[in-house]
C-alpha cells in the first residue's frame, strides 16, 4: 500500500496562492478584458483604441466580435 505524499504548510500556502491568483485572473482580469475590447467595438470609444480592438481581436481569431454577435442575436 502506497502512503500519501507529505504536503508541507510552505507547499499547502504556495498551491493556495497559486488557486487564488487563477480565481482572481478567472474571476477579474478576464472579463475586464473582454468587456473593455467589447467597448473597442462601439461607437463611442476613441478611434485608437477602436483599431487597436479590431486588430487585436482579428490576431485571435475575432473571439470578441463573436461574442458581440451572440448576444444581439434574437
Amino acid at each position: 500500500m502506497i502512503a500519501p505524499r507529505y504536503v508541507s504548510p510552505k507547499e499547502r500556502a504556495e498551491n493556495r496562492a497559486r488557486l487564488i491568483r487563477f480565481a482572481y485572473w478567472v474571476a477579474v482580469a478576464i472579463p475586464i478584458i473582454v468587456v473593455l475590447m467589447m467597448f473597442g467595438y462601439s461607437d463611442q470609444a476613441p478611434a485608437w483604441l477602436r483599431s487597436l480592438v479590431v486588430s487585436l481581436d482579428g490576431a485571435l481569431g475575432f473571439p470578441v466580435l463573436w461574442l458581440i454577435k451572440a448576444i444581439a442575436a434574437p
